[in-house]
Parts: C-alpha cells; structure tokens; sequence
C-alpha cells in the first residue's frame, strides 16, 4: 500500500498487515516542533532507562517533600541562606540531586556491567554460560520495560580500551611475516623491538592520557587524517557504491523515482525524531546516522570539513544536463505522497526540453576534482557568483542528490557485462551525474533500476546496510507497487494538480568561458579514471551460507580463505589483504582492520596445493583458518585491533615531534 500524506493508505491489493520499520510522517516539523522533539529527545537520552516522565514526576514529589519539610536531613545538611532566592535554589538544588542520583548509579551500572559484558561472543548459541543466561535475561527485561531511541544508549557505551603496546607490536609482525621475504622482516622486527624499547612507550602513554579525554580516541583522528584530509577525488578512491536488487522494480520511471525519494525521505526525518531502532537494542554504537542526510562534505585547500543542514525541505534532481528542485511537501508542510510526487517527476520527465551537452550540462564534474582544486575552483567560481551561490547554497542544503539516467541497468544472466556495467557505473559515475560532496547520491535509470554513492568520511558500511535494509522492505513489501498501467493513470498530471503541487524548479547557473573549461577538464579527468578500473561482477547461485554453516565453517571465512587461495595461485605470493571489522560495541566507533593472512591461512593455501595432502587434511586445514579468522574478529570487536592503534600511535607521534622508524615502515 502506498501512504498517503493525508495519512490514510491507498490499498494496492496487500491485505497482509505490516508495521514499518518507523513511523511514516505525515508533515514537515516547523523550528518550534523540530526543537521540541529534539530537547526531550536529548533529555530522554540522558536519563534513559528512566523516562521523563518518571524522572520529573520524582523531581516534583521530592521538591514537595523539600518545601513541606525543609528540617530533613538532606536540606540540613547544605548551608542555609537568608536571601529568598538563594532558598530556593538550595531547594531545587537538593532535590534535583537526589531524584538524579539513582539514575547516575544505574547509567555507570549499565555503562560498566551491561554494555560491557561481551563474554557471550566466544560461547556456544546452543550452550550459553549461567552468566550470559542472566544477561540475556536482563536485556529482554530492559528492552520491554524501557526500548531505547536510536541514540539512548550511546553515552553508556564503554569507551574503545588502548591495546597493550607488545600485544599490537607482535600482532603486527605476525600479520606481515608471509608477505614479504626473510631480511625485509628482520629489519622490520628489528626496528619493532627498538621502538618497544626506547620511543613506543612514550607514545603509548600519551595516547593512553588522550583516550582518557575523548569518546573514542580513534575516530577524531581517523576522520580527520584518514578522510578530510585526503585530496584525491572522492570518486573511486573514497566513496562507498551501492545498488538494488537483482531483480527489475515494477514500476515506471516517474513512480520509482517518487517510491525512493519518498521512503529516503521519511528515513530521513525518523532519524532526526530517532525513531529508527537501535540495532542489537542499543548494544551498538548508532552516532553516525546523523551524518547520512542533508550532509555536504565542504572541499578545503588543505582539509575537508563536513555541514549539517539539519532536515530540509527537498532534494536535488539532475536530468539532461539540468539540474531542479523538488520539494518534498506543500506550502502548508504537509508531505507529499508517492502519488503526488510522482506527478512531479511525470511532469519533469515530459518538460521536452532540450538536453544540454556542453559544459554547462556538466556542471557536477567540477565535484570528481581533486579536493584542493575543487575548493579552489568552488570559491571562484560560485561563491564568488551570487547566481552560482545561491545554487550551490541549494545543492548543499538538500537532502540527497538524485540523477535521472537515461540508461537500461540491470541484470542479465545471459549478459554477465550488463551487471557489471551496472555496478561499475553505481561505484564511479559517468562524470555528471553525482554531485560527490553530497552524504547520499542516487542513480534511477529509465528502466526503473537504482544506486548511487555514499560519501564515506560520515558513516561506514554497518549504518549503510541498516538504511538500505529498511528501504528495501519499504520498497519491495509495506509501500506496494500499483500495477503498472494504474502507475501511468496516477502519474500523468493535469492543471489541477499543477495548481495543487509545486513543481520542480531548474537552477540557474552563470557559466563563463574559464569555468566551462574547468568542468570540461574535471569530466575528461574522471572518465580517464573510471576506465582505468576493472570491475567484474559474478552472481554465484551454486551455494550459498547455508551449505557452508553446515560444514561447520564461518561463511565470511570460508570467502577470505577463498580470497587468499586464489590471489597465491594467480600471484604465487601473500599479500596484505584488507577486511573492515566492526567495533561498534564502543561509544563513537567506527571501523578496524582484519588482516586476513595468518599462519593458519597460509597453512591452509599450502595444503590445497599440496598433492599429497590428504581432503581431510585439506579440510581441516581450512577449519583451522576459519576458527582464526574469527577468534580474530572478534577480539577486534572487543578492542584488539592493531591497525587503528598503529595509526593513532603514528599520529601522537606527528604530534610529539617524535621520529620512529617504526611507525615510519606503516
């Protein structure tokens, strides 16, 4: 069924009720009701598990009790005061601390009992401990009595622990032993012991100080020094790809371009209300989906930064080389439906306007640029322009970023290419159709396919997945598809609806000659880039998980043994092989480094190309590295990663004025 703004659902046939991951809004809040939900939001989230409503209610009968009964122990204990006023304070004073205490107490027991306790990752499912049984036991209680927000429990999150310097330092040499020959080792294990002796734990210290002071002492540096200060173009090099499913959308190109903007859109605001649910019941850090709408990375000559626009009225769509503004809701704020947001996108994609092909149709280009020139060339040539600017002003501030692509993406499983052209073109782009700055850009092809980029400095793969879960069961299952001949009857739009709704608007650019020769030197640069990526896709349909689960092997190992077995028979050699792990069981996290290769993997490539190896041996070769490779992951989710810990004892070290060799071979 497709909700209406008015509230009420048009039936498309769907008798089968459903609940949507989170409330579907009806109307755009005004300043004082966004200010409203955001203060008892903020409020409710510094006193969770306890409501407000509790907590006042408690504050208002003790500040009674303190007023009726001022000789109480408590009021004696404080100084008494003449002044009126100071009385009064006193009084508040008091009884604010005695109704806040007990929740101090239980948010510290929650902190360091609760949300620390981890022992349930190395036991048994089947078999848990009585103290993961207890556990458990507690966080169904917990949940039930009092579900949390998406962001309530983030300030109860244990901070991320400093490794011991010698845990990381051997951890390391272990990582690196296989992939390079004997002698580049031993120097490199020799300037380790060198740094453990005389300059390491003096950085150590250092950063174990400034880990005291912050949320998590990995993620200001990480962002800063690992993203915004990179230079490179962000496409390709830094922003994360993504596309639907395999399978073609039933939908017109005007209704499937209303379906997404419609569900981004109210994933939007329930993010801003927190109304999303926390996954694992608030067990994981939900920080970073403020960051994934109205978020536009600001280009820097030395360094990024990032913009919070808040929530915003409406996205920006580019078509043949144009680009518009749609808004999202009425003049009255009251949110438009998929009905009437695809009569937009009907009357957009029939203006019959010509396209533009010259430079000034490829204005986005200027974005693929490396950063220092990009910023260079966005303060000449818009904010310096008080058309480009006010453009530009309205680029950044939308939601996301949206481009209508005249293109037939897909799947064909006769045509292996078309899939890879498909994704190929969600990672990279065709040089126009993103504007990279933005959090969120989507691609909709005319066939109705979809995908886009995400911009990577403000969230990592764990909160992208979770959105992209909720669209797709908003897609595919609660908002149904109308069949498609009803889509073409609602689309099509008359003078009515041209009074009733505002259509979208095209933004007016002042393109002079030098800034038409920039776009066109930014849009040769990025195809030159995207042709030197190879990109084949491969849909495996022989087994999946299951059958891998069933020969006691964890599927994501069983992939990277695979991964580290084909690279030795295609290079004879081990390399350094990248997998992020998660660990954001700590407040503010955001990702750490699994290095695949291990003894374990290399003695399993080994048995697979030994002939005398028996398939037994073979086999449990393999369960040996798969049992590793998760023991690892999960003393990574616990804190035991090397390689932000390297990275941050790198940067303290910038910082110190300290020269290592060491941290220098990173």
């Amino acid at each position: 069924m497709t909700v209406a703004s008015n509230g009420k659902s048009q039936s498309h046939g769907r008798s089968k009720k459903m609940r949507p991951p989170f409330p579907l809004a009806r109307k755009f809040p005004s300043k004082l009701e966004r200010w409203t939900y955001r203060t008892f939001n903020g409020i409710e989230n510094r006193l969770w598990p306890f409501r407000p409503s509790v907590f006042s209610s408690s504050l208002i009968a003790i500040t009674a009790y303190n007023i009726r009964v001022p000789t109480n122990f408590l009021m004696q204990s404080i100084p008494s005061f003449d002044n009126k006023y100071l009385k009064i304070v006193k009084t508040l004073a008091v009884s604010f601390g005695v109704t806040y205490i007990p929740v101090f107490i239980v948010r510290q027991l929650l902190c360091y009992v609760y949300f620390s306790y981890k022992g349930f990752l190395f036991e048994d499912p089947k078999k848990p401990s009585l103290k993961t049984k207890i556990w458990g036991i507690f966080r169904k209680f917990l949940s039930f009595v009092s579900p949390p927000q998406l962001e309530s429990c983030d300030r109860l999150l244990p901070r991320m622990p400093v490794p011991k310097l010698e845990d990381t330092v051997e951890k390391y040499l272990q990582s690196i032993e296989h992939t390079m020959n004997k002698d580049e080792y031993n120097i490199v294990k020799e300037q380790a012991e060198q740094f453990l002796k005389e300059e390491g734990p003096r950085i150590q210290r250092y950063t174990k100080l400034y880990s005291l002071l912050v949320d998590n002492y990995v993620t200001p540096f990480w962002v800063k020094y690992a993203y915004l200060y990179g230079r490179s173009p962000l496409l390709i090099n830094s922003s994360v790809g993504h596309g639907d499913l395999f399978e073609d959308a039933p939908a017109t190109w005007a209704y499937r371009a209303a379906h997404i903007v419609y569900i981004e859109y109210m994933s939007h605001l329930a993010i801003d209300k927190q109304q999303y649910k926390p996954l694992g019941e608030g067990l994981v850090c939900s920080r970073h989906y403020q960051n994934m709408y109205a978020v536009t990375r600001i280009p820097g000559e030395e360094i990024d930064y990032r913009d919070d626009y808040g929530i915003s009225k409406y996205v920006i769509v580019a078509f043949e080389g144009r680009l518009y503004r749609i808004d999202m809701c009425d003049e009255n704020n009251m949110l438009y439906s998929i009905d009437d947001l695809s009569k937009i996108f009907y009357e957009l994609l029939n203006r019959g306007l010509t396209p533009i092909e010259d430079a000034r149709g490829k204005i986005p280009a200027l974005t693929h640029d490396k950063r220092d020139q990009w910023a260079r060339n966005r303060k000449k040539f818009f904010l310096e322009n008080e058309t480009n600017k006010k453009a530009l002003a309205e680029i950044e501030a939308a939601v996301i970023f949206i481009s209508l692509d005249k293109e037939d993406y897909g799947h064909d499983s006769q045509k292996p290419e078309k899939l890879s052209h498909f994704l190929l073109n969600m990672l990279t782009g065709d040089g126009t159709n993103r504007w990279v700055d933005k959090s969120l850009n989507y691609v909709i092809s005319q066939n109705a396919r979809a995908g886009g980029t995400t911009e990577h400095s403000i969230a990592d793969g764990a909160e992208f997945d979770h959105i992209l879960e909720n669209f797709v069961f908003l897609d595919t299952e609660y908002l149904e598809y109308p069949p498609i001949e009803e889509q073409k009857q609602i689309e099509k739009i008359d003078e009515s609806d041209k009074n009733k709704l505002k259509l979208s608007r095209e933004l007016e650019f002042d393109v002079n000659d030098e800034m038409a020769s920039e776009i066109d030197r930014c849009y040769e640069a990025h195809l030159k880039q995207k042709d030197d990526l190879d990109l084949a896709s491969l849909i495996f349909t022989e087994f999946g998980k299951g059958l891998i689960k069933k020969c006691g092997v964890s599927p994501d190992a069983f992939i990277q043994m695979a991964i580290q077995l084909a690279n030795y028979r295609d290079q004879g050699k081990f390399v350094l092989t990248y997998e992020p792990a998660s660990v954001r069981f700590f407040r503010d996290s955001r990702t750490e480094t699994l290095r695949t290769v291990s003894q374990y993997s290399v003695n399993f490539v080994y048995a697979m190309f030994n002939e005398n190896a028996t398939r037994q041996e073979k086999i449990d070769a393999l369960k040996k590295a798969a049992v590793n490779h998760v023991n690892r992951n999960k003393e990574i989710m616990l804190g035991g990663g090397i390689d932000r810990h390297l990275f941050v004892l790198y940067v303290m070290s910038k910082g110190m004025g300290v020269s290592s060799q060491f941290l220098g071979h990173l």
